[in-house]
């Protein structure tokens, strides 16, 4: 029991008196034929103390004490002697000789007065200012070591990643701690920066791996708890890069302290990737479901285990939630290249700016007011900085409209690297040299990672898709998703609309006129369960968008719609042409005819009849439904393409027939 004696002592003079005991019953669990034993015991020193009763503790706890009657000499004899106990246990076959500020370790951690015992997996600290970015070292370590040891078949990882709750808050205390000297903080409880200086913080960044136990922890759990670590060590050591040898190890680390998606690039080039990239296009008319479409299959990349169970909230609330992974962006026009991976652009500085800041190099702090100019990194290039940082996991870009880019344009460069062949850890890899790399980048070379997706949707009605420049077609698979009328259902009103039918006929007439990549979306009479919806669908959304597809020659919209003088129930009126013209010059058109007049042939803009929909109502809607459910109805009834007595419009509006 000495180990745990040591560990759970508080006492200076006890861990002195435990120290030779403890250290021999580890070496009885690790030989020194193999392993190598190294012991920092770190008592609180005055100036410890000192620094954290003025400084570091929080002051609504500070306060609380002080109320109380309790002063900085309380404090310190409630903190005790024993700051934290560091016992690391390395391998000698890759030391010629050990160095406690180099290579990766075991460590056996004793945190008294936060009631921990911490095993695990770290590396060393030293020139680590940035206790954040050596915590995103340590965890890019825990996913390459991660995923060697599963992909072998031994098992995951022993223990979790560290974090900054670690070591800033209460992410290593067993039970959470909420008084201090038998003083009530409550409802504020005590972190560990309560009662660490900046050295433990800086400890605790380096561990790759660590599981936090209690002080309770019984002897047998304890050596089980070393010894299932040994052997995830062991097998590290011998067969996964870069715990391969100390200096492979170094130079890496010291790489991702600079530059952690260099070193997440140069790690998977040495290993074959077995993710799949997927860059897919979804393709298809308006409203069918191309986004939603894109956004499941992105959460599910990222979630393989999603279903959304035909909810489609629950997709875009689980792609919003995986901020980090997922990421959305409509192209347009104006987008290029800069905008989308990198460019230099203007600022006007702040008080707010400071050295260190993007782009900045650390002598760069500006005067407020003052123009300067920073390298801006746009969506792309950050979601591939990201996904070089964490291998272990999947990211996805969803670009809505695609077509509406010049896709070349955008991605520039970087559009030869989409290929899955040529993704870093492919068989061909191919990097880019960036045109403004960063100043602490050490490589400017950037491989596009195999763990980034890219989904696409495309309105095939805004751009056919054989229009499609040939360099995007060869990179993207293209999955059409046509309108799926067996999705609707009928109305519930008493004279019952077959939202599904109205659908087939709607876009059989499209189609024979135009084309199927015409068509219409079932999404547009999705959640239309009252003739009154369909009515408002039918007119603000559908009749709208056929005006755009038959401009110019709006008599194909009525075919369509299937109106004409012999139908009792018109969408739209459907006045003589003669009759206008009569109207507007007061003589008919033989009279002018004689005066030199010619047929006008441009169309007018056609006018909905107020029964079907009257838009200057106070609430927009028919002025007599049961017309407007007629005009629904004769659709519905017909299910051939084109109306009966559509030949009895020319396509020209001052030519059709007058409206009974």
């Amino acid at each position: 029991m000495a180990l745990l004696d040591l560990l759970r002592s508080n006492s200076k003079p006890t861990c002195e008196a435990e120290r030779t005991s403890a250290l021999a019953e580890i070496g009885g669990l690790f030989p020194d034929t193999e392993w190598g034993v190294d012991a920092d015991f770190n008592y609180y020193t005055q100036a410890n103390i000192d620094n954290l009763w003025t400084n570091e503790l929080r002051r609504g706890i500070k306060n609380k004490l002080e109320t109380a009657g309790l002063g900085e000499a309380d404090y310190g004899t409630w903190l005790g002697d024993v700051h934290f106990l560091n016992i690391g246990i390395y391998r000698k076959s890759l030391f010629e000789r050990y160095r406690s500020n180099a290579g990766w370790r075991l460590v056996l951690m004793a945190l008294p007065r936060a009631g921990a015992i911490l095993v695990g997996l770290a590396s060393h600290y030293q020139n680590a200012q940035n206790h954040n970015r050596l915590g995103e070292v340590s965890n890019l370590l825990f996913d390459i070591a991660s995923e060697a040891l599963v992909n072998d078949g031994q098992g995951p990882m022993y223990g979790r990643k560290i974090s900054s709750a670690d070591w800033d808050q209460n992410g290593l205390f067993p039970t959470p701690l909420a008084s201090i000297a038998g003083i009530s903080v409550a409802p504020d409880v005590v972190f560990l920066k309560d009662i660490r200086t900046t050295t433990l913080k800086k400890i605790l960044a380096s561990f790759v791996a660590v599981k936090v136990l209690p002080n309770s922890v019984a002897q047998a759990d304890l050596h089980r708890e070393l010894m299932e670590l040994a052997v995830s060590a062991k097998y590290l050591s011998a067969k996964v890069y870069p715990f391969r040898s100390l200096e492979e190890f170094e130079a890496l680390r010291a790489l991702a302290l600079q530059d952690l998606a260099a070193a997440g690039t140069r790690l998977l080039l040495r290993k074959k990737s077995s993710t799949r990239s997927i860059v897919r296009v979804y393709y298809g008319p308006p409203g069918t479901g191309k986004t939603l479409a894109a956004v499941r299959e992105a959460v599910k990349l990222v979630e393989p285990g999603f279903d959304d169970k035909g909810n489609p909230t629950t997709s875009f609330e689980k792609f919003n939630d995986y901020r980090d992974q997922c990421a959305f962006i409509t192209f347009h026009p104006s987008l290029q290249y800069e905008d989308l991976v990198e460019s230099i652009r203007p600022v006007i500085s702040d008080d707010n700016d400071a050295p260190g800041d993007e782009g900045d190099t650390p002598d760069e702090a500006s005067p407020k007011g003052q123009l300067r100019y920073r390298v801006h990194e746009g969506l792309l290039l950050r979601m591939i900085r990201r996904a070089l940082q964490t291998p272990g996991k999947e990211f996805v870009i969803v670009v809505d409209e695609i077509n509406r880019g010049d896709v070349s344009r955008i991605l520039g460069p970087l559009i030869s690297t989409l290929d899955s062949d040529k993704r870093v850890g492919a068989e061909f890899p191919i990097g880019i040299e960036l045109q403004y790399p960063r100043a602490e980048e050490l490589e400017s070379r950037l491989f596009m990672p195999s763990n980034l997706h890219l989904i696409g949707t495309m309105n095939s009605s805004d751009r056919n898709i054989a229009l499609v420049d040939h360099a995007l077609r060869r990179r993207f698979e293209f999955i059409q998703i046509p309108p799926e009328p067996s999705l609707l259902r009928s109305t519930t009103d008493a004279q019952s609309i077959d939202c599904g039918l109205l659908l087939r006929t709607i876009n059989a007439r499209i189609e024979h006129l135009l084309d199927a990549d015409h068509c219409i979306g079932h999404g547009y009479f999705i959640g239309c369960d009252t003739n009154a919806k369909v009515i408002e669908r039918l007119a603000t959304k559908v009749i709208p968008l056929l005006r755009e597809y038959f401009y110019g020659n709006e008599g194909l919209m009525l075919m369509v719609l299937g109106d004409s003088a012999s139908q009792t129930a018109n969408f739209f009126k459907l006045n003589p042409p003669e009759k206008q013209f009569e109207t507007l010059f007061g003589i008919d058109q033989d009279t002018a005819s004689a005066y030199g007049y010619r047929p006008h042939k441009t169309p007018k803009s056609l006018e909905l009849d107020s029964r079907f929909w009257n838009p200057t109502r106070l609430i927009p809607g028919p002025d007599d439904e049961a017309y407007a459910v007629s005009c629904l109805l004769k659709l519905c009834q017909s299910g051939s393409p084109v109306p009966p007595n559509s030949g009895d419009v020319e396509g020209e509006v001052n030519e059709a027939p007058a409206a009974v």
